[in-house]
């Protein structure tokens, strides 16, 4: 095993919770796993396998299941997908998330309400602050390091 991988070994059990939700008519259902109370996991699941959008969005959720695994705190990894404007966007079946600008803005802000201890927003479209305002808990950021060219 080489040391000099900061990645941390992923735990063998998971403490996980699965949401189902439809997003102006495309079915979803995102599933995140906690290990000792620190999210570790993210899987989310929309549109048929194998198409396009099955593709990016297993994608996106190997991305960020490999930065939190490598320490980014999770404020930060949200923070981008805020806001971001593509289909399917619209009203949800989340009541937390009533309305979403699409799959990563609904993603971001699920996640940063399941995982950061904050209570549902009436506007979750808006979150109260800057998801990386220093009153929101930050998960431990062990050895990540922000990319130069962010």
């Amino acid at each position: 095993m080489n040391d000099d991988n900061p990645q941390r070994r992923a735990p063998r059990r998971y403490t996980g919770t699965t949401t189902d939700f439809v997003l102006d008519g495309t079915t979803g259902r995102l599933t995140t796993a906690t290990s000792s109370g620190q999210l570790t996991h993210v899987d989310l699941r929309v549109g048929k396998h194998g198409s396009t959008l099955a593709g990016l969005t297993e994608a996106l959720s190997t991305a960020l299941t490999t930065a939190l695994q490598a320490g980014a705190p999770l404020p930060e990894i949200v923070a981008p997908l805020r806001h971001t404007h593509y289909t399917p966007s619209g009203a949800t079946t989340d009541p937390d998330v009533p309305h979403a600008t699409s799959l990563s803005d609904y993603l971001a802000h699920r996640l940063h309400q399941q995982h950061t201890n904050t209570a549902p927003h009436p506007d979750a479209a808006e979150l109260p602050g800057d998801v990386q305002a220093s009153t929101q808990p930050r998960l431990p950021t062990a050895n990540w390091v922000p990319h130069p060219c962010s």
